[in-house]
């Protein structure tokens, strides 16, 4: 889990060095700008929530933070395809965000397939509000006499996982904006391959 870990903790290193580097041409009139740096940082930060509570055991609680930096990547790569038509679009959704939303599936799998994010890893992003619901229901003294509200859940080697192949997306989405100045992108999906055994 420990190289899981560093996997993920790297994005923000990436992203930190990324917008240091472009930091003098990012323009606060440019919606694309504002919106790749909005979402970066959303993504870096649940990211960051994500390893903390995978670190003490806790992946089904992390699902939520999972499908979070999913839907930062999936905007970011999305947007960067057409930046000038589509920025706008996407800033108006943050705006306009509400919960019931926040985070329509049918569009992220979509958006998913079209960028070749690996079947396993939208799955358990966009696949897993079970094993957030009812994972670790027999964590209660006498929880286990209610064997139906209980699934096991998640793994937290399979989000942190998850998430490195999401965070990936997220740096190959700047590297599309800011050529050669996020590198990384490739390597972090490898390594999220790599522990998974494929």
């Amino acid at each position: 889990m420990k190289e899981l870990l560093a996997c993920v903790g790297l994005a923000k290193v990436r992203v930190d060095a990324g917008f240091s580097r472009v930091g003098r041409r990012l323009s606060a009139a440019d919606c694309a700008d504002r919106l790749l740096m909005t979402l970066a940082a959303r993504a870096v930060s649940s990211g960051n929530a994500l390893m903390v509570l995978c670190r003490e055991g806790h992946a089904n609680e992390a699902l939520p933070l999972l499908r979070a930096v999913a839907e930062s990547a999936l905007s970011m790569r999305w947007v960067c395809a057409d930046a000038a038509g589509r920025a706008e679009t996407a800033w108006k959704e943050l705006e306009a965000a509400r919960w019931e939303a926040l985070w329509p599936e049918s569009r992220a799998r979509e958006r998913a397939q079209s960028f070749g994010v690996p079947a396993w890893a939208a799955d358990a992003a966009l696949g897993s509000a079970q094993d957030f619901a009812r994972g670790n229901a027999a964590g209660l003294p006498w929880g286990h006499m209610f064997g139906d509200s209980q699934l096991p859940g998640r793994k937290p080697e399979d989000v942190l996982a998850a998430a490195a192949a999401w965070l990936s997306l997220m740096l190959e989405a700047l590297d599309r904006r800011w050529p050669g100045e996020f590198p990384g992108a490739a390597e972090m999906r490898e390594r999220a391959q790599i522990s998974r055994g494929q």
